[in-house]
């Protein structure tokens, strides 16, 4: 019996050549495309026995691939397999347009990519073999990817000037989202955590954008130009060693509005973070006087006590000296942003608010809070 073909579309040259050595050492022939384009030229002169896609390529998105490889009567019943991917958001609809499965991001992820390939194309899967070193990037993958760090964030940096021109343009922000995913993607495969949480919300926050580029507003831009440079902060080797597990940050958020409080709320949960609140100044500062948080959100309007005397009450309270205060805002005015800095905030959120933005700029403030940089 002939091997299996492997058609994979990826257009990252470590992640392509990662998966291609694992799929061809575990016996299948692979062929590779790097754009849309090619791919569907591929599939049309000789369909592959199964499609491993990724959902961010620097063309287009995967989705369109899926969508048009649909529309070939040759190819309705192909198996077509997503890589794992820390954009929820899109997976629904990759299974809408028509993929097979999107593939668990587990403990090993080369290995359930393996295996949910022999499983679609009816082979014995691996079982226990998942999580044997054969199937786990090795130690010379693992520098690979961090060497190559410091290029892919330069990457991202040459992208910003093209987002904040006063005509942004597609492709700029599509080769910028495509450079965050990649990276988002390396540092989760190589295990590095805080790395891969943080570039996992930036990841995000441009799918958003990408769906709904209304949202990209001033405030959007400034958090993803702050976003970059932290990530070049983070990725340094005396700082990606020190940085901890964001999942166990205290965050407290301050707003008398209760949906406000729940949207924000739901904005930390889709960063794995678990936020508490308070629904007056009040409120918040009994909390505060009583436990440790390690992030607060404050509004800047509110009736008892307006968010900027808030912060300075804050500020007189011992344990929370340091702590990492953003301020909520509908009003990013320069003598907001002076008022916010002069009162002892850290940074402000413009409104309306982006989900996405708000996780990751929670993620930022913690990080920076270990890391001993406020």
């Amino acid at each position: 019996m002939s091997a299996k073909r492997i058609l994979l579309i990826q257009d990252d040259r470590h992640l392509a050549s990662l998966y291609r050595e694992k799929l061809e050492g575990s016996g299948f022939v692979v062929e590779q495309s790097l754009g849309v384009d090619q791919a569907l030229r591929v599939i049309e002169e000789r369909p592959p026995d199964l499609v491993l896609v990724d959902l961010v390529l620097s063309t287009g998105t995967g989705l369109q691939i899926i969508k048009q490889l649909r529309s070939l009567p040759q190819t309705l019943e192909l198996p077509v397999l997503v890589f794992p991917t820390a954009l929820t958001q899109m997976c629904g609809a990759a299974i809408h347009a028509g993929a097979t499965k999107v593939v668990s991001r587990g403990a090993h992820v080369v290995g359930s990519v393996l295996d949910e390939v022999k499983v679609a194309l009816g082979l014995p899967g691996l079982g226990d073999a998942v999580g044997t070193k054969l199937f786990q990037p090795d130690e010379s993958w693992r520098d690979m990817v961090l060497e190559g760090m410091s290029e892919d964030i330069n990457h991202m940096r040459h992208c910003i000037p093209g987002l904040v021109s006063s005509t942004p343009d597609y492709a700029t922000q599509q080769a910028m989202w495509w450079h965050v995913h990649s990276f988002s993607e390396k540092v989760a495969l190589a295990g590095i955590k805080p790395l891969s949480q943080f570039a996992g919300a930036m990841d995000m926050l441009l799918c958003d954008l990408a769906e709904m580029p209304e949202q990209m507003n001033p405030s959007v831009l400034r958090t993803i130009g702050q976003s970059v440079d932290f990530l070049s902060t983070l990725s340094s080797p005396e700082n990606r060693n020190r940085a901890k597990d964001a999942v166990s940050a205290s965050i407290l958020i301050v707003d008398d509005e209760e949906s406000a409080r729940q949207f924000i709320g739901a904005a930390m949960q889709m960063a794995g973070l678990i936020p508490g609140s308070a629904g007056t100044p009040t409120a918040a500062l009994e909390k505060l006087t009583k436990q440790k948080c390690d992030l607060i959100f404050l509004d800047v309007g509110m009736p008892e006590m307006n968010g900027f005397d808030l912060c300075a009450k804050i500020r007189g309270i011992e344990a929370h000296q340091k702590t990492p205060i953003v301020f909520l805002t509908g009003m990013a005015t320069f003598q907001n942003r002076a008022q916010a800095s002069l009162s002892g905030g850290n940074d402000f959120v413009g409104k309306p608010f982006n989900l996405a933005e708000l996780g990751l700029k929670a993620l930022m403030w913690i990080f920076r809070a270990q890391l001993g940089l406020l």
